[in-house]
């Protein structure tokens, strides 16, 4: 139609600077009239690329789960932004587990379905990591295992809001503090739990393994688990929360007995879109945006996949304090507290 060579009909649609500005205009032209598209999967065969990347999203199929995908969607949100404007589309291989991830990620690379990969959930051990570094495709984790070496992966410091939480209600005079954790099998849980028990040693106080609630973190756990707890002779006071799920729960669970965070006991949350500003009463927060981790995720897969070495494609995010409650044990049940332990305070 426009007696120009493929090669130049190939530049004009890719933007390539070697064609003249009036070359472009004329091809695209032409495109447009009779509603051309380049074919992706012949451009496929030729540059060996897919122009995809994929999302491992994990999605639970127990019954229950109120929170279930919302934080994906924030991920996914991130990612989009990362990659617009670039030739990289999602796309999104929806897994029940690790396992399932697994498989899908070898029939990602041995049929070449996308050219790179992101998922989160990481186990202790994580077979998506090891198959994935094996076979030596581009990929960038959410989250990082025991060995957090090898492999490009964007992830929170849950150790040290696990810590930094556990500290603040000490130095507000709870000496029973609960942690509202993962299940054991994810590796950020075993982060918290070392935190946790790092900032009760510090202050001299025992490492009460009754104090560790470990579920689902669905609301629905929050609220048994704090039923539970305060069910115990000596009772916590003090609560670290793991995610906003969990703690909607709790303060649910608190509310049923009467309890609220404004003294006779303080909750501190984890958040990652914010909505425990919304909670009643609003919990003192570590935040941190998932959409933020999105982006650098995105952003750091694209570099991945441009080839950048994994081991310049690290961050760990650690949150910002959001308080917005004192935190502190009321005088009403300090007077509870044996006289040893007021001194310690």
């Amino acid at each position: 139609m426009t007696g120009f060579s493929i090669a130049t009909v190939s530049n004009a649609m890719n933007d390539s600077p070697v064609v003249a500005a009036r070359t472009k205009d004329l091809i695209r032209s032409a495109a447009e009239r009779i509603s051309y598209a380049a074919n992706p999967r012949a451009a496929s065969l030729r540059t060996g690329r897919t122009g995809l990347v994929a999302a491992l999203l994990p999605v639970d199929v127990s019954a229950g789960n109120e929170w279930n995908g919302v934080g994906h969607a924030e991920v996914l949100s991130g990612v989009s932004q990362a990659i617009q404007g670039t030739p990289y589309q999602l796309s999104i291989f929806v897994v029940r587990d690790a396992a399932e991830g697994r498989m899908a990620a070898e029939r990602i690379v041995t049929q070449r379905l996308a050219d790179g990969i992101f998922f989160s959930g990481i186990l202790t051990e994580d077979p998506r990591i090891d198959y994935l570094l094996r076979a030596d495709f581009p990929f960038v984790a959410l989250g990082r295992g025991l060995r957090p070496s090898g492999y490009a992966h964007v992830d929170i410091d849950s150790g040290w809001v696990a810590r930094e939480a556990t500290r603040r209600l000490i130095a507000g005079g709870h000496r029973r503090i609960a942690l509202l954790n993962p299940e054991p099998r994810f590796a950020y849980a075993q982060e918290r739990i070392a935190g946790y028990r790092a900032a009760l040693a510090e202050a001299g106080l025992p490492l009460a393994g009754d104090l560790i609630a470990e579920g689902d973190l669905t609301a629905r756990f929050g609220r048994q688990s704090v039923l539970h707890l305060r069910g115990l002779e000596d009772p916590p006071t003090g609560f670290v929360c793991a995610n906003e799920a969990a703690t909607l729960g709790l303060l649910a669970g608190l509310n049923s007995l009467g309890l609220s965070p404004d003294g006779a006991v303080s909750v501190i949350a984890y958040d990652d879109l914010n909505v425990s500003a919304y909670f009643s009463p609003p919990v003192t927060t570590y935040f941190q945006p998932v959409e933020e981790l999105g982006r650098t995720l995105g952003a750091f897969l694209l570099r991945r996949m441009a080839g950048e070495p994994p081991e310049h494609l690290i961050k760990v995010f650690r949150p910002s304090l959001i308080p917005r409650q004192p935190d502190r044990l009321a005088r009403r049940e300090m007077d509870d507290v044996p006289i040893q332990q007021r001194r310690q305070t």
